[in-house]
């Protein structure tokens, strides 16, 4: 009997071993520049977009994670008072052939990336405020401004980009736009977070009620949702869970103290991964509301800041000093 219940306990821990998620690094690329800005990219099948602040969205080809190369650059200005105001890439959606690029002082910028060597731009909307980033629904984009909330624009005809709605909150720079219908929330730092609820059709944009505000005396970087669970990159704070059964009330019903500051987050499937410092974390979230790590990365040279999964690999941006900064491809296992 004893060693029938030995062998079912090591067959317990074993079984928890194999199905746990773990990531090695498989191949790296890294750059250097005088100023730069790390915050959201995007990737299409081989294709990785990289928003690098005032130097311009960056190119690269990812096809041979053992060799990736910078394949072209945009970058662009205006004239405004005789002054040259050149675009900060801030956040990049990429959908189809199109770009939905967070131009900073130049607004939302619409490339055409149908060949990744040439961008080139194809709409764009600026209304006296910096995007920092956007998030594309149907045929809108919803923008987050630096320091006044959140907008939306219909998409339909890109010639002629209209606002449909909008919600200004002044001094909330927002962060991360996340949308359940007919819900949207968006992230803003030390601002907290914004929960909007609008009427059906959800397209229409009008909205039903006032504003929440939730955990407002947190720095609320980027919140991801899964069913009726939610992830809130949390800064200092680490990994808050919330149960967003009502999402206009989310309550946090767990906290989970990271190796230093959550700042993003991605989900896969049964997993989470978040970004924190300088380190990367695995958590295993088949239980929602009681994450379980299972692997953690550390590198003491570099600052992860973003993070992004593609087939089988989890690309991290990092900054390492002021000059030098990269992507590191993980295998995931």
């Amino acid at each position: 009997m004893r060693n029938l219940s030995l062998l079912i306990i090591t067959l317990f821990f074993l079984s928890k071993l194999t199905l746990a998620q773990y990531i090695y690094p498989l191949s790296e690329y890294s750059s250097e520049m005088k100023s730069y800005e790390l915050s959201n990219f995007d990737i299409k099948d081989t294709i990785l977009y990289l928003p690098l602040g005032e130097s311009g969205l960056h190119i690269l080809d990812i096809s041979d994670l053992s060799n990736i190369k910078e394949v072209s650059v945009y970058s662009e200005y205006e004239k405004r008072s005789k002054k040259k105001v050149y675009g900060t890439a801030y956040c990049v959606n990429v959908i189809d052939n199109k770009a939905y690029l967070s131009f900073g002082a130049l607004g939302l910028k619409i490339l055409d990336v149908t060949d990744p060597s040439m961008p080139y731009p194809i709409g764009g909307y600026y209304r006296y405020q910096d995007v920092y980033c956007n998030e594309i629904f149907e045929d809108y984009a919803m923008l987050g401004y630096i320091g006044m909330g959140l907008e939306i624009v219909d998409l339909n005809n890109l010639d002629k980009i209209d606002m449909v709605s909008r919600n200004n909150i002044k001094d909330f720079s927002v962060k991360n736009i996340q949308i359940i219908p007919p819900y949207i929330i968006i992230s803003g730092g030390g601002k907290g977070l914004r929960i909007f609820k609008f009427k059906e059709p959800f397209t229409d944009f009008k909205q039903a009620e006032f504003t929440k505000k939730h955990l407002s005396d947190n720095d609320a970087n980027k919140i991801i949702v899964k069913g009726s669970t939610g992830y809130l990159a949390n800064d200092y704070r680490g990994l808050s869970v919330l149960n967003m059964g009502l999402p206009l009330y989310p309550l946090e019903v767990n906290i989970i103290k990271t190796n230093g500051k959550a700042t993003d987050l991605t989900i896969d499937r049964n997993y989470l991964y978040v970004a924190c410092g300088k380190c990367i974390e695995v958590y295993d979230i088949r239980e929602p509301e009681k994450p379980v790590k299972t692997h953690e990365y550390n590198d003491k040279n570099k600052e992860f800041s973003s993070l992004k999964i593609l087939n089988n690999n989890l690309f991290a941006l990092y900054a390492d000093g002021n000059k030098n900064f990269g992507i590191v491809i993980f295998q995931i296992e």
